[in-house]
Order: C-alpha cells, then sequence, then structure tokens
C-alpha cells in the first residue's frame, strides 16, 4: 500500500466509532457570511483525500465536516467488533459523529455522495428528531434502491458476480483480499475502459497515474465490506417507503453510466418533503475525479450556490 496517498495535514484529526479508528476533516467557514454547517458522507471506493476538493469549496458556503465510513478510506471494519455493515450500522454511525462532534446548536446541511446518501436517507428515515436539526439533504449522484441501477455489462459481471456475490461471506472476504492484487485490478480497469469516460480520455502517462490511484483506492477499502455494503444496494436496499420531513436536493448526472437517474428523480420527489432536481454535465457517474476547489466551484449548479447563502444557522463558523 502507498502509504503517502494518505494526508498528514493537521485538519485531519482521529475519529472513532465503538472502537473503530479512522479519521474525520472539519474546516471552518470561509467567511462570516457563510453560515451552513455541512457533513459529507462519502460511498464506496473512496477516501477524506478523494473529497477533499469538496470539502474546501464548500467552505465559501460554511464550515464542513467529512468522515470515514468504517472499512473505507483506512478505517477499521464493522467485522473487527463482530458487526456487520448493514444501514443501520451506518446509521448508528452518522448519528454517532453528529450528537458527538458537532456542536448541538448547528442546524446541519447533510450530503451524501452515491452510497452515503442512501446511509443518510437511511438515517434521517429512522431519526425523526435528528430531521429538525436538518436544514437541507442534498444527494450527489445518490440512489435509495436497487432498482435504480442500470449497469454496463463489464461493471455487471466482475463487480456483482464476482465482487459483492464471493466476497460478502467470511471466507470470500479472504478469497477477495488474495485475488484483488494491482495486476488483476489494472486488467479489470482495462476490459471496462471503454465505459469508463475518464480513463479512455487519458494519455499513457496520465492513464498510468489514474490506474495507481484506483488499484490504492481499492487497497485500502475493506474488501468484505466493499462486498457486503454492494451486495445489499444492488439486491435488498429498497428506502422508497420513507417520508422524509426534511427539503432535499438531487444533483444527477442524465447520462450517468451505473444509475437510471429519471427514476431516482421519482423516487426521491415521493420521500422527501420538498425536492429540488438539478442536473451535472457529467459523462459518467462520479464526480470524485475533480481534483480542485476551483473545478468543484464551476461544478456547482447556480442555483445550488444560491441556496447554500441562505441558512437558519445565526453565525458562521470561522476561524
Amino acid at each position: 500500500m502507498n502509504k503517502s496517498l494518505f494526508s498528514e495535514a493537521a485538519y485531519y484529526k482521529p475519529y472513532t466509532y465503538k472502537g473503530l479508528s479512522g479519521r474525520y476533516i472539519h474546516m471552518p467557514a470561509a467567511t462570516e457570511k457563510a453560515k451552513r454547517t455541512f457533513v459529507i458522507l462519502y460511498g464506496q471506493h473512496a477516501t477524506l483525500e478523494r473529497i477533499e476538493p469538496i470539502v474546501k469549496a464548500l467552505t465559501r458556503y460554511g464550515d464542513v465536516y467529512a468522515v470515514d465510513n468504517p472499512g473505507f478510506g483506512g478505517m477499521d471494519a464493522a467485522y473487527k467488533i463482530k458487526e456487520h455493515p448493514t444501514l443501520e450500522f451506518y446509521s448508528g454511525h452518522l448519528k454517532h459523529f453528529i450528537s458527538e462532534y458537532i456542536p448541538a446548536d448547528r442546524q446541519l446541511t447533510l450530503m451524501g455522495i452515491s452510497y452515503g446518501f442512501q446511509i443518510i436517507a437511511n438515517t434521517l428515515g429512522e431519526d425523526k428528531e435528528l430531521c429538525s436539526r436538518v436544514e437541507m439533504a442534498i444527494s450527489f449522484v445518490g440512489f435509495v434502491s436497487y432498482r435504480d441501477f442500470d449497469m454496463p455489462l463489464a461493471y455487471s459481471l466482475f463487480l456483482k458476480s464476482f465482487l459483492s456475490n464471493i466476497g460478502h461471506t467470511w471466507l470470500g472476504g479472504k478469497i477477495l483480499n488474495m485475488t484483488i492484487r494491482p495486476s488483476i485490478l489494472k486488467l479489470s480497469y482495462f476490459i471496462a475502459r471503454p465505459n469508463d469516460v475518464k480513463y479512455k480520455s487519458l494519455n499513457k502517462g496520465e492513464a498510468k497515474n489514474y490506474l495507481s490511484e484506483q488499484t490504492w483506492l481499492w487497497m485500502v477499502n475493506d474488501d468484505r465490506t466493499h462486498a457486503a455494503t454492494a451486495r445489499d444496494f444492488w439486491y435488498k436496499n429498497d428506502l422508497t417507503n420513507l417520508r422524509i420531513p426534511v427539503n432535499g436536493v438531487h444533483i444527477g448526472v442524465p447520462r450517468d453510466h451505473l444509475f437510471r437517474n429519471s427514476v431516482i428523480h421519482e423516487e426521491l420527489e415521493v420521500m422527501f418533503q420538498k425536492m429540488t432536481l438539478l442536473e451535472l454535465n457529467l459523462e459518467n457517474h462520479a464526480p470524485l475525479d475533480v481534483d480542485t476547489e476551483a473545478k468543484v466551484s464551476e461544478l456547482f449548479p447556480a442555483t445550488l450556490k444560491s441556496m447554500f447563502m441562505e441558512s437558519r444557522n445565526g453565525k458562521a463558523v470561522s476561524l
């Protein structure tokens, strides 16, 4: 594992949940006018480093927290304490982080990236008291049901047929740990390259760096957790019966190569008190390859930026 890809910046702080060790970020608001308090959850195949440009871009509108999910980003997995990485487990983790690390007087803007939004939606569906503290819930290319997926065959064969169906058990996790190696991962990315908009646009040197980063991301995520959570959201998880008394925003990608974005639109409009639907001009699912604060700011729709300038918080949390 290339440890140098973990940041040593001072704003990365230790975080624990039920004895599991991870990290979180808290960045203050950039100005006194930036009054929101954001909490960001990434999805799978991510680290805090990968979403740092999003965190920094949001400081223009408020102070920002981002926290590891157990089993991802280098954080200890639930299996270490003989628990399973279910949606309920992750909801407990999010509620713990909010109650223990964020001042109780702050109104919150929760942003979930991909699977991170499913965790947020489930948490709000479980905890109506928390809903009263949330002024906005944002789905950043998020989803809420197994019915939302529409993946190309190359992704489906590797991710669904191999990764999730084999790796969700104890023995399967061991098999994955032995078989998911850099050479196999790079071969898998090469096979899937026609469907990977970013990868196929890179020159030889850029492609080499991209594969190294992607391989590292696989190596720092717990294999069994990756497989078990994927199996749940591909085959079981369905939150469409929830009714959540919170205003929401869904930022989707019409050409998303993993999801039926129109279906997600319909589901969220029923689930949330009010849902604003926005679109990104991207060619694939993940916006996490946007690698600078400036590029993230350009990516945010103007409507969203305008919404961020309003808040129920009376003051900013700034330096």
